[in-house]
């Protein structure tokens, strides 16, 4: 799957300008960053790295599981020409990616998915930058800004550039698939229904 042909790989949609955000969206996100479902994959004295599950998200950000559902997977699905369906797993469907301190850094990876979301809620100013690259040697780097939603293809290279001293990144990744099967199956509490 890619998107349409053209560079740069990814495509924007600017929610906070369309007015798509309630009013206290980004302290309702922040406020996550340091809820006691945080879940710390890296801690070393100069960076962390954590996550917040999907389950929270859905349930303390109800506004951000409707748009995954409903305006952002319309979205992505225009961006790559097709339907993309949203994952099966409640976990991963999104996950909010904490990034602290100087060197905080997401190295270069590809994505099961075949498109990956991401909605920016923090940002220090002029970094955290979102850096892709291809087999034919291109680069292009997305420069992030708190409302902010970027969608890509999952197979294609991409990394967080990392953080100067002090800073704090907040995103939430968001996965969806070419079809409502063919993805990783969900069991007992990972599976959800929308409307439970």
């Amino acid at each position: 799957m890619s998107m349409p042909p053209g560079w740069p790989p990814f495509r924007t949609l600017d929610l906070a300008a369309a007015g798509r955000l309630p009013d206290d969206w980004a302290g309702q996100v922040s406020a996550l960053a340091d809820a006691p479902e945080r879940i710390a994959l890296i801690d070393t004295p100069a960076w962390s790295f954590g996550i917040v599950e999907g389950d929270r998200l859905r349930a303390r950000l109800p506004w951000l599981w409707r748009l995954y559902h409903g305006a952002l997977r319309d979205f992505a699905g225009t961006s790559l020409g097709q339907p993309v369906f949203a994952s099966n797993r409640l976990r991963a469907a999104l996950t909010l990616n904490i990034l602290r301190g100087g060197g905080a850094t997401n190295d270069w990876h590809r994505d099961a998915n075949c498109v990956t979301g991401v909605f920016y809620a923090a940002v220090p100013q002029g970094a955290g930058g979102l850096s892709f690259r291809d087999s034919d040697g291109r680069t292009a780097t997305l420069v992030p800004r708190a409302g902010l939603f970027a969608c890509f293809p999952g197979a294609i290279e991409h990394r967080v550039d990392p953080l100067p001293e002090g800073c704090e990144r907040l995103a939430i990744a968001m996965v969806y698939h070419a079809s409502p099967t063919d993805q990783p199956a969900a069991y007992g509490a990972d599976a959800y229904t929308l409307d439970g």
